[in-house]
């Protein structure tokens, strides 16, 4: 199983309680997975499919307690490419409701079926009057993402989205997602669909939440540690293995030095300090510059050290100019 399907199992189990949220909830699955037939004399048919059993038993459960209304639930082979891939079975669960399920009800309360001077239309967007709570916004969501989204493994990368068809319902999705404290989703192209997505790692886990997937948010936030750790640990071992090989060419060039005064010069001849320095690093090829300042008979300071270095590359450099 996938982050994303454990996900929607997850909010596939959630128990919805107010009637508001359920209509909501629906509304949102519906809008995305769902489909009108005309079966004659007027009348329509709603047919809402997915890949995964648990969202099917989940919404015939909600229209059953919202709507009173029984829809028939249809196993037939996947259509999508790689369907088994999530779901262990690869069939596609499809609840079909016709006129004497309340087809018609259910397509107005939703705001999927609205009626303007006299006629008819399909309306395309979020129906307002149905997220007027922000529990029912919450609901509203998960619907959407029920029907039409999908969360990455956090382990690998951090991206969640929803795939729209309309434009007017992805721009209204966005503005939803948006509505909420330190949210923000952002709107891209894919072929003829629009990807509603979010990629900050804190947005995700928010709107986890948001959506009611508890324990998926646990589970993303361990996740999330984990990767920091590892993050923070390599960064320390990149960082100590760049101070390592800094150490080691300073001291490989101040035993370059050394070694041209005392050729030249003879480091015995050197000002007390500067010979007690030279024979330290001498003594101590690997040794950093404060363990060097340690070993002295009179210990100094980094700062001290770095300064008789510096002195005796001085010295070395007017001796390779009169060389």
């Amino acid at each position: 199983m996938s982050f994303s399907s454990d996900v929607k199992g997850e909010l596939a189990r959630l128990e919805i309680k107010k009637k508001e949220d359920m209509l909501a909830e629906i509304s949102g699955f519906l809008r995305v997975s769902g489909s009108i037939r005309l079966n004659g004399s007027g009348k329509m048919s709603i047919v809402a499919s997915t890949e995964n059993p648990a969202i099917a038993r989940h919404f015939k459960k909600l229209i059953r307690d919202y709507f009173g209304s029984s829809a028939d639930l249809e196993i037939g082979e996947s259509e999508a490419p790689g369907s088994g891939k999530h779901y262990s079975s690869g069939y596609r669960y499809s609840l079909k409701i016709g006129h004497e399920g309340k087809s018609d009800r259910i397509l107005r309360e939703t705001g999927i079926l609205m009626i303007k001077e006299g006629d008819d239309y399909l309306s395309d967007g979020i129906y307002q009057p149905i997220i007027s709570k922000k529990s029912a916004k919450k609901a509203y969501l998960r619907g959407l993402f029920l029907g039409c989204g999908t969360i990455s493994d956090p382990k690998k990368s951090y991206h969640l989205e929803f795939v729209i068809k309309r434009d007017g319902l992805a721009q209204d999705l966005k503005k939803l997602i948006d509505s909420f404290v330190e949210m923000r989703a952002n709107i891209s192209k894919r072929k003829n669909q629009n990807i509603v997505y979010i990629k900050k790692a804190d947005y995700i886990s928010d709107m986890l939440g948001i959506m009611g997937a508890d324990f998926a948010v646990m589970n993303f936030e361990n996740i999330r540690l984990e990767r920091k750790i590892k993050g923070e640990a390599m960064r320390l071992s990149n960082c100590d293995n760049a101070n390592v090989d800094r150490l080691i060419t300073a001291a490989e060039r101040q035993l370059k030095d050394i070694e041209l005064i005392d050729k030249y010069m003879g480091v015995d001849n050197l000002p007390l300090r500067l010979n007690e320095i030279a024979n330290a690093r001498l003594k101590n090829p690997s040794a950093s510059l404060t363990e060097i300042g340690n070993s002295l008979a009179e210990p100094v300071g980094k700062s001290a050290v770095t300064k008789r270095f510096a002195k005796l590359k001085e010295i070395a450099e007017k001796l390779k100019e009169s060389i």
